[in-house]
């Protein structure tokens, strides 16, 4: 009975947006030495069960009981005597899932500085604070590693996937992103970064202030201003810096996307990074018509078939393309 309860409250925490005090209770509730095995095992299990369908939208009628589930599991690990010693030894030990976004929450001890790890699912995204004060949006399908203090010189990250960061000002402790091909170094701004490991492109887009950014062929940074893109192909070497609409490029962090007479190209610029696709254009399609709706909980099919009922294309979903040909 208690094991179908540890499940049924770590799916409800998984696929909720609870506010924070409860996030921290749960957290505390999770790391708690009692029922560590039980505990561990529903919270793998739901998040395979997150990775292969997306999140229901909205828990929080469920939060009363969520509530009330804490604090009887709570008081019920407190009679107990046996701590488990799994809580200070175990590889990448499971702490916590924060829900304001579905991710995993990891920290390791094996390595000589404790470091956290954030999972994101497809089709998710998350907001979190680092620990110097830099908020962080990780896109669904990334990962982003940090130590869990920035104690030296540099405060450095390590993503695989896609990121908008605002970047806390700090002159004497640069920040900088690590992705497998593309490292980029600020002082505070905010720009938004996406590689994933194996992948061909890496590119970073800058929406205020400046940073520098390296490739492993070059021996000088390349500084980057607003509205900038910078887009390096690993196969060629190729490096493309272009003016851009920055706000295209990182409205995906936004709840919802509100489109106002704006051109058929800067939407598919954005809906691209809202739902993890790429779009191929095939035949003479009027890029520069001008549409106006709004996404929030659609589909990428609900949102292809509004476009497709104001707009004269036509659209076909192969995996992660969608394939646009005029009516």
């Amino acid at each position: 009975m208690k094991t179908d309860k540890i499940n049924r409250l770590v799916r409800d925490f998984l696929h909720g947006d609870m506010p924070e005090e409860i996030q921290r209770r749960f957290r505390r509730w999770m790391t708690a030495p009692a029922d560590r095995e039980t505990k561990d095992a529903a919270l793998f299990q739901a998040w395979k069960e997150l990775l292969a369908r997306p999140a229901e939208r909205d828990y929080r009628h469920k939060l009363p009981d969520i509530h009330r589930r804490i604090d009887m599991l709570d008081r019920a690990g407190k009679k107990s005597r046996f701590i488990s010693l799994r809580r200070f030894a175990a590889a990448a030990a499971l702490l916590a899932l924060v829900v304001c976004g579905e991710y995993l929450f990891l920290r390791s001890r094996y390595e000589r500085a404790p470091s956290v790890c954030l999972v994101t699912a497809r089709g998710s995204k998350s907001e979190f604070t680092l620990p110097d004060g830099t908020r962080v949006w990780l896109n669904g399908d990334s990962r982003l590693s940090y130590p869990e203090t920035f104690d030296a010189g540099i405060r450095r990250v390590r993503l695989d996937g896609e990121a908008f960061f605002q970047v806390r000002h700090d002159a004497s402790h640069p920040f900088v992103v690590d992705m497998e091909v593309m490292q980029v170094e600020v002082l505070g701004t905010e720009f938004d970064a996406r590689h994933r490991a194996g992948t061909r492109y890496a590119e970073t887009i800058l929406q205020s202030g400046s940073v520098r950014v390296l490739t492993p062929d070059r021996k000088s940074p390349i500084l980057l201003r607003p509205d900038e893109r910078i887009l390096f192909d690993t196969q060629t070497g190729r490096i493309a810096v272009s003016e851009v609409s920055a706000g295209d490029y990182c409205s995906w962090t936004s709840r919802r996307l509100v489109f106002t007479n704006k051109s058929l190209s800067a939407i598919l610029v954005n809906l691209e990074r809202w739902y993890g696709v790429h779009f191929h254009s095939e035949g003479n399609i009027d890029l520069s018509a001008k549409l106006s709706f709004h996404i929030e909980y659609e589909s990428l099919e609900e949102a292809m078939r509004l476009i497709s009922r104001i707009a004269p294309i036509r659209y076909d979903i192969r995996g992660g393309t969608v394939f646009l040909a005029p009516e």
